[in-house]
């Protein structure tokens, strides 16, 4: 699972996700003494996430020369650093219905997406206007 500490869907407020049950869980390991937990990530925003849906987009496309990949999320720690680190051909695009609400005119701070759209549909048109 990925890492996120927060995340919300169908819900009016964020939630605790996978990554705050990590921290718990590290936390409570802790005590006991014993080496420290190892955690193996694999989602987003870990390389291999990116680099295993590139190789899925390959494989589908029968190519490997796409010129843009875009990334649509609304969490800019997950999402948006995962597709900003994993370089070219990703693209982020950061939507504000979920965990990020700052709004069109915004962007976030510690990890700024290539562009911020209101909704999935208007970063969908906005992707499909500059393929155009």
């Amino acid at each position: 699972s990925n890492p996120d500490f927060l995340w919300q869907a169908g819900y009016p407020v964020p939630r605790f996700g996978t990554g705050a049950f990590v921290e718990c869980l590290q936390a409570l390991w802790k005590p006991f003494g014993r080496s420290p937990l190892e955690v193996q990530e694999c989602g987003k925003p870990y390389a291999v996430q990116f680099q295993a849906a590139r190789k899925l987009l390959s494989q589908l496309a029968q190519h490997d020369d796409f010129e843009r990949i875009y990334m649509i999320g609304d969490n800019p720690a997950a999402d948006v650093r995962g597709a900003n680190s994993a370089g070219d051909p990703w693209r982020s695009i950061l939507v504000c219905t979920g965990v990020y609400q700052g709004g069109v005119g915004s962007n976030d701070k510690e990890d700024p997406a290539w562009r911020v759209e209101e909704h999935l549909p208007d970063a969908v048109e906005s992707i499909l206007r500059m393929s155009g």
